[in-house]
């Protein structure tokens, strides 16, 4: 049997009441954390709600996947992860190589910080594009670049990741996120990306000291955004709606405008 669990966005308290039963009776549980951190107080309480065995494992052990299979053949067997179980595409891969081997599964939703900060935020959430990740190398910016482009030129919003490594526990500061892709703008040319395109940077969603912060990139790049994990949400065309609520819900310094204007159109072969 395997468990794929949802511990949602605010820590031990938003656990779904489902995912602490599995956490009683599974034998080995897994708690997965390359792709959100967990508080410490938050992992105290999670191991001792934990009946049988408690493991932290690595990006490499859940991608690999072996042992938790092997170990699902026999034992009831649980992975737990921030958020909903299924943002990581990783557990996806996983869960299809459990049926393809006959392992019974079972999925314990719960909220996702993708999902809720959009609606934080003020956002229409059907308005979300291709969400894209910003790694703290330059050359691996070209990608997230033209898929804010792709966006743009449809109307649509931006949803970007930032680089977190749990072994070296490093966050990307939205801040250099931004000057990388200011970077990338003097290459392409393509008016995505300047000092006057408006952005939002949504920190901690979910947690008491959650923070959404609202302007240009000229004026962000002067902003303290607090504790991480921080992401970065370039919005494309906003209805008025949008607007009104995104100068209510955030701490907006410049008022919000449509980054769609400036953007020039190519045609993609």
């Amino acid at each position: 049997m395997l468990w794929f669990v949802g511990l949602g966005i605010s820590g031990f308290k938003s656990i779904p009441s489902e995912a602490l039963d599995v956490l009683s009776k599974a034998d080995i549980v897994y708690l997965e954390q390359f792709t959100s951190p967990i508080g410490k107080s938050d992992l105290s309480k999670i191991k001792n709600a934990t009946k049988g065995e408690f493991k932290l494992a690595k990006r490499w052990l859940v991608e690999d996947g072996n042992e938790i299979l092997k170990n699902a053949k026999k034992k009831k067997v649980a992975l737990l992860a921030y958020g909903d179980p299924y943002i990581a595409t990783t557990h996806i891969e996983l869960r299809t190589r459990a049926i393809e081997e006959k392992i019974k599964t079972q999925s314990i939703h719960a909220s996702s910080s993708l999902t809720s900060m959009i609606g934080e935020c003020g956002l229409h959430f059907y308005k979300v594009g291709r969400i894209a990740t910003i790694m703290s190398e330059m050359k691996s910016l070209t990608t997230p670049y033209y898929v804010i482009y792709k966006n743009i030129i449809e109307g649509n919003h931006t949803v970007l990741l930032l680089e977190f490594n749990q072994d070296k526990d490093f966050f990307l500061d939205p801040k250099d996120a931004l000057n990388g892709l200011l970077e990338t703008e003097k290459g392409q040319i393509r008016n995505v990306i300047s000092p006057s395109t408006y952005v939002i940077i949504a920190s901690r969603i979910g947690f008491k000291d959650q923070r959404i912060i609202s302007g240009k990139i000229s004026s962000l790049k002067k902003t303290d955004f607090g504790k991480p994990p921080h992401t970065v949400i370039i919005p494309g065309r906003l209805h008025f709606t949008e607007s009104d609520a995104l100068k209510i819900f955030s701490q907006c310094i410049d008022e919000p405008f449509d980054n769609t204007e400036k953007t020039k159109k190519f045609q993609f072969k």
